[in-house]
């Protein structure tokens, strides 16, 4: 559902830090006591300069260092109208970061023997257009060819009539199968969301069991993720932010609609808080829920990027900004995003209840705050 314009990064990847940097340039390095109050200073700074430069309804921002103090905020406004402030606590949809929890769960079959990344999709799923060609690994990692299943019109034109309205797997991936593939698997990335559709259903048939139900057992339990959940509609725990689509230059706000998770499925129907999504980026990144070689594979297979969310690269459902890898996510008034940077052992993660329309409608706003959080974290 989600496309990015790519501009950005001919800018600079870190370009994102230049309202910081006079603050930066005074801070220094120090690693004592004065240096974590000083990287305390700079997040806050980082999340006023967003809300300066882009009028963001309400953020959640969070970082996760080693030997320190878990940092966790709330900023601004859970919902415009009531003049509600945003709850740490909140649930939010999070949209794409879902693909890290898909393809992990894919990851942890392959680790215990039951699928692996050169079978063919067609092994376990009928009908797939080149399914006798498409690997596991190719739909982990954007190259099998297919078309996004979001972009099509027929699925577009139900989904603005009736956002609620609840799709089966095999629906969403139907609209791509109608569509010839734009590539032979492995020429190209290309960003579809009817890769981790087809992944979430290929979990599902190889376990016997419901993604939900897989997801909980294989991730959640392990992981102490009690705020997070893959729900079957848009009713979502309390408290739960208005989604808002933004005017990033005037800061006019725009309520928008809930939407059924059953519309994104295994690519993006997770909803999560930000203690949760603090603790999978850690485990993302670092791989704590795989084995070493499997969590080195799943990096070293990644590829520049050519369409989609702006990472550098992309692996096996993670991304890389800079030395960073994690995931974020954006669609209909929510974006997000939870990085970790293993050399240090620190994760940020951001959450914002809005989503840029017009002319920057690709613009990711929990990115362009996480890029500036991270250069605090570099910085000082």
């Amino acid at each position: 559902m989600t496309h990015h314009d790519l501009s950005r990064r001919h800018l600079g990847r870190w370009a994102a830090a230049a309202a910081l940097a006079p603050w930066l340039a005074s801070c220094g390095g120090s690693d004592d006591a004065g240096g974590t109050d000083l990287r305390e200073a700079g997040y806050v700074k980082a999340v006023e300069s967003l809300f300066t430069d882009y009028h963001a309804p309400g953020i959640l921002a969070g970082v996760r260092r080693a030997g320190e103090t878990l940092w966790m905020k709330a900023f601004g406004l859970g919902d415009v109208a009531g003049a509600v402030p945003m709850a740490l606590n909140s649930t939010f949809p999070i949209r794409s970061i879902t693909k890290s929890f898909t393809v992990t769960l894919l990851l942890q079959l392959v680790q215990a023997g039951r699928v692996g990344l050169d079978h063919k999709i067609e092994r376990y799923l009928a009908g797939v257009p080149n399914g006798h060609l498409i690997s596991l690994a190719d739909l982990a990692g954007n190259q099998s060819g297919l078309a996004d299943y979001s972009a099509q019109p027929g699925f577009f034109q139900v989904f603005v009539e009736d956002p609620l309205h609840i799709w089966t797997s095999q629906e969403l991936v139907d609209f791509s199968f109608a569509v010839q593939p734009g590539f032979l698997p492995g020429e190209q990335y290309q960003y579809s969301n009817t890769n981790t559709v087809l992944l979430g259903m290929v979990v599902e048939a190889v376990t016997g069991q419901p993604l939900a139900d897989v997801l909980g057992e294989r991730i959640f339990k392990q992981l102490g993720l009690a705020g997070t959940r893959y729900p079957a509609s848009a009713d979502l725990p309390s408290p739960t932010p208005t989604p808002y689509a933004v005017n990033v230059v005037t800061g006019a706000l725009d309520e928008q609609p809930l939407i059924s998770p059953t519309s994104l499925a295994g690519s993006g129907a997770m909803a999560s808080t930000l203690a949760d999504l603090l603790v999978w980026g850690e485990a993302l990144g670092l791989g704590s829920l795989l084995d070493p070689a499997l969590q080195g594979l799943r990096k070293s297979l990644a590829r520049d990027v050519t369409n989609g969310p702006e990472y550098d690269r992309y692996g096996l459902g993670i991304g890389q900004i800079g030395q960073w890898w994690g995931h974020t996510g954006s669609g209909v008034g929510f974006q997000i995003a939870t990085m970790n940077l293993a050399s240090r052992n620190v994760t940020v993660s951001v959450m914002v209840n809005a989503s840029p329309e017009g002319s920057r409608r690709d613009f990711n706003l929990a990115q362009e705050l996480f890029e500036r959080l991270a250069a605090v974290v570099e910085a000082v």
